[in-house]
């Protein structure tokens, strides 16, 4: 066989032990045998980088498949090619990048090198697109990015991605960096805060460098910048990352924003910038429902290394609604009292270590509060719910506090009446009954209900 015979039954070899196309394709698509000399195998490779990953990282699989192949022990070595440097970065698709695989064919945990590339960017090495849940609340966000990570630059752009904190925005965005750095970790990414934007260039016209400040972010591949929505406090940085902003889109390079609220929401910001951020795709990453929520639990207690019941993790998903960071906290409380107890906890020890006992409702979310939320949902008023009327829509309204006060907050039969101003407590158990048939056989009202408890329990008093 002649050299470049081998060195495609070598490769083939390589692709089928690595099991990962990304990493194939980053590390070894671009590579010849140059020459057998003895026992003393030379491999051509595109650039210095690529030859001290494969010398580090690879050598002995590089080694070990090439003697096979030619049937006598070879010692290899790299050297750069010339007629390989000019050569396009091959084209990796976002199935591949989303393998469950580490990033730059690393096995075994996080090589320094690794994560200094990644910290380099201001990237976190735990965000990627291989453990970011994926549901109904963030399907279109997830695809988005998706398309943004194959084809940077020319799929929306700027990529604007706003929802209430700790629902995987930032994840989300640093999952597009990681994964364009797979890709071709050449690429120049930076993520950053809006603060972190107004910092730098403070210090740079502090000290005179403000040539190399709009070096270093209009020369990117990609700049995410996150709690884009506080810019309208700064004047002057408004107007700097207006013409960023314009030298990166022009250069077609990617621009990820992150904001808790839309552009339209944005107040004190220049009009010419808010038609920047609505000039390409705007996602909203809405609240997870109790299926993602399960998958979400699932997925961080294994990526933490904890075991919890099935009946545990479905208690949590059910009782902690408002975001991913809660439920990773709610996660580790438990797990922490059952380790300390080294017991099985129960359903009702379990509430109490995260207050969502009925006790602890009770301390937190005040009555008041509560007739306040269900008279809004129902458009009537507090003092109709406490008063004689008896028509059908103030009368089911009623019904409701009742059902809630008695279930989600155990208050007695005859605290209930009173709160309701109802002599006779009989009443409050047909109410309660009557609701809880209803939630039975009525999707749409058992999801009012769940989102009527959400916004109680986020208007505490």
């Amino acid at each position: 066989m002649d050299l470049q015979e081998i060195w495609k039954i070598t490769l083939a070899q390589i692709e089928i032990k690595l099991d990962s196309p990304a990493q194939f394709k980053t590390w070894f698509k671009d590579t010849k045998l140059r020459e057998i000399r003895g026992s003393h195998a030379i491999i051509g490779v595109k650039n210095s980088y690529t030859s001290d990953w494969l010398s580090k990282k690879h050598s002995k699989l590089i080694k070990d498949t090439l003697s096979y192949v030619h049937g006598s022990d070879l010692t290899v070595a790299f050297e750069i090619d010339s007629s390989l440097a000019n050569k396009p970065n091959p084209v990796i698709t976002p199935e591949e990048l989303t393998a469950d695989t580490p990033i730059f064919g690393l096995h075994q945990g996080q090589d320094s090198s690794t994560d200094q590339i990644l910290k380099n960017s201001g990237l976190n090495s735990n965000y990627s697109f291989a453990n970011y849940i994926v549901g109904p609340s963030n399907k279109l966000g997830h695809a988005a990015a998706l398309a943004v990570a194959k084809k940077p630059g020319e799929s929306y752009n700027p990529l604007f991605v706003y929802g209430k904190t700790g629902l995987g925005k930032t994840h989300l965005a640093h999952a597009v960096g990681r994964a364009i750095l797979e890709s071709d970790p050449y690429k120049k990414v930076l993520y950053v805060s809006s603060e972190g934007f107004l910092n730098d260039m403070v210090k740079a016209i502090r000290s005179g460098k403000n040539i190399q400040f709009r070096q270093k972010y209009r020369t990117l591949d990609l700049l995410i910048i996150d709690d884009i929505q506080f810019i309208y406090k700064w004047k002057e940085t408004q107007n700097e990352f207006f013409n960023t902003f314009n030298v990166l889109y022009n250069d077609k390079k990617q621009i990820i924003l992150i904001s808790d609220r839309s552009p339209d929401e944005i107040q004190g910001i220049e009009d010419r910038l808010r038609s920047r951020f609505q000039g390409g795709m705007t996602v909203d990453i809405e609240k997870p429902d109790f299926e993602m929520r399960l998958a979400l639990v699932e997925s961080k207690s294994k990526t933490m290394g904890i075991s919890l019941p099935i009946h545990i993790n479905e208690f949590i998903a059910k009782n902690i609604t408002e975001n991913v960071r809660e439920l990773e906290g709610a996660i580790q409380k438990v797990s922490l009292y059952s380790s300390m107890v080294q017991e099985d906890l129960s359903l009702e020890e379990v509430a109490k270590i995260l207050g969502k006992d009925t006790s602890s409702k009770r301390e937190k979310t005040k009555v008041p509060a509560i007739l306040k939320c269900i008279a809004k949902e129902f458009n009537t008023t507090v003092k109709d719910l406490k008063g004689p009327r008896r028509t059908a829509d103030v009368a089911f309204a009623r019904q409701v506090c009742m059902y809630l006060l008695r279930e989600d907050y155990g208050y007695k039969l005859e605290q209930v009446a009173a709160y309701i101003n109802r002599k006779d407590h009989t009443t409050v158990l047909h109410a309660v009954d009557k609701i809880k048939s209803k939630l039975m056989i009525d999707e749409g009202f058992k999801n009012q209900i769940d989102s009527l408890r959400e916004t109680i329990s986020g208007n505490d008093d």
